[in-house]
């Protein structure tokens, strides 16, 4: 399934540079709910520009198509499992494939006193995983103490011909060059190229957890982990409801899980298919919404399972 997180990735990150790694106390009941309500096309797409990354049009829309394989590593008390199955739960319900038990980690969820320790560790033991774009992204959430850090890698594959070597100039890695493509010519139709998750990482910092409850943790996470969210996202210019506003309203006040439009934006970014231009993503989202049980002919691989969206 493409090139996984590698072996004791969950590990480092658990371990924490010898830091104590305890969850806040998550108390679900201190949690005020705010309700979902029904948007308008004009809200959902003012949403989607505040809240998530529009590629450019003639681009394709980064996610995974690869099976996906969870770990969440920082947590206290049993939350790693309990945060990791909010997580499975969120990709059934999307369609989306998972990897078989045992499957090595392509999207990891760490909690630690000292993210950026961490982090620092990792891009010496594993320095494939950064490239000058998530370098910039890492700098930003750091400095301004983001309480999550994401980042992830991408790779071109050919939807026709051929394509030799798989990444992009971004790499820090001078070995590897731009992709030479031999095929189709581009279409309006029809992209030849798309680009792909290889992993997704979300490191929080464990001091700003204090009152999230286990599925906003989840589906917080999710949303970074299989979307693209825009860096940073803007929750009071959208002026609607996101579990994206988890850290800029507090959990409080925050929705107490995704939102139709945070499910929506997830199904219709899995519902598109490869071939697919970025710019069918708007309408991708909007027919999700309207219709969220509908299931649309994406290759994305085996929909067995899937829940019923909430």
């Amino acid at each position: 399934m493409g090139r996984s997180i590698i072996n004791g990735l969950a590990a480092l990150a658990a371990a924490g540079l010898h830091a104590p790694l305890y969850a806040q106390p998550i108390d679900e009941a201190a949690i005020e709910v705010q309700g979902d309500r029904a948007l308008s096309q004009d809200e959902i797409i003012r949403g989607q520009r505040h809240l998530y990354l529009n590629p450019l049009p003639f681009s394709t829309a980064p996610r995974f198509y690869d099976p996906i394989c969870i770990a969440v590593a920082g947590l206290a008390d049993g939350q790693n499992e309990l945060v990791a199955e909010r997580i499975r739960a969120n990709i059934r319900t999307a369609g989306i494939a998972l990897a078989d038990a045992g499957c090595k980690p392509n999207a990891l969820v760490s909690a630690n006193r000292r993210p950026g320790s961490v982090i620092n560790a990792l891009r010496i033991r594993d320095p494939q995983l950064f490239n000058r774009e998530s370098e910039k992204a890492i700098r930003r959430q750091l400095a301004v103490g983001e309480a999550a850090i994401s980042w992830g890698e991408t790779t071109l594959r050919a939807n026709d011909g051929m394509l030799f070597g798989e990444r992009s100039t971004a790499s820090l890695n001078p070995a590897f060059a731009m992709p030479v493509y031999l095929g189709a010519l581009p279409s309006r139709l029809r992209a030849p190229l798309f680009r792909t998750k290889v992993n997704a990482i979300v490191f929080y910092d464990l001091d700003q957890l204090e009152d999230v409850s286990i599925d906003q943790l989840g589906d917080h996470a999710t949303l970074h982990l299989l979307g693209d969210p825009q860096d940073p996202a803007d929750p009071e210019a959208a002026g609607v409801p996101s579990i994206l506003s988890l850290f800029v309203d507090g959990p409080r006040k925050a929705p107490p899980e995704m939102t139709s439009l945070d499910r929506a934006y997830l199904r219709g970014l899995y519902q598109m298919k490869s071939s697919d231009w970025a710019w069918r993503l708007t309408a991708s989202m909007l027919a999700s919404y309207e219709n969220p049980t509908a299931v649309n002919g994406s290759d994305h691989g085996n929909r067995e399972g899937a829940l019923n969206p909430s």
